[in-house]
């Protein structure tokens, strides 16, 4: 598998809209259409309550950990990059993904959840 194409998968998974869906679920609305707008974990949280926005932010930050450490698994073969600059370029395809969302016309939130995940998953310790 190349690159390009684990930088492909990595910014699907991040294109999920994780809080348009809840908001969908919870109360049948979209979540951009109330609040700030922002289809966010912190929007999520105002609108449809904590619970609801603490689901929204661990599945946006279980995006960016699934795409730094899942997703550079998948690969067969040589890839021109060392392993933790792989797991770095599929985790910021991610929050590029969470940021412009193909499923959502473009208007996601602002990454910064999925991005803390990624940040989570590459260097724990640090964080």
């Amino acid at each position: 598998m190349n690159l390009a194409l684990l930088l492909v998968i990595s910014y699907l998974l991040g294109a999920i809209p994780t809080s348009v869906i809840v908001g969908k679920i919870a109360r049948g609305i979209d979540v951009r259409e109330h609040g700030s707008g922002n289809a966010g974990a912190t929007n999520t949280w105002r609108v449809l309550g904590w619970k609801a926005g603490m689901i929204v932010l661990v599945l946006d930050a279980g995006k960016g950990v699934a795409a730094a450490t899942l997703v550079p698994l998948t690969h067969f073969g040589h890839l021109p990059f060392t392993a933790p600059v792989i797991a770095i370029l599929c985790g910021l395809a991610a929050v590029i993904g969470h940021v412009f969302p193909v499923y959502a016309g473009f208007r996601g939130g602002k990454g910064v959840a999925t991005g803390a995940g990624m940040l989570i998953a590459i260097a724990p310790i640090p964080v």
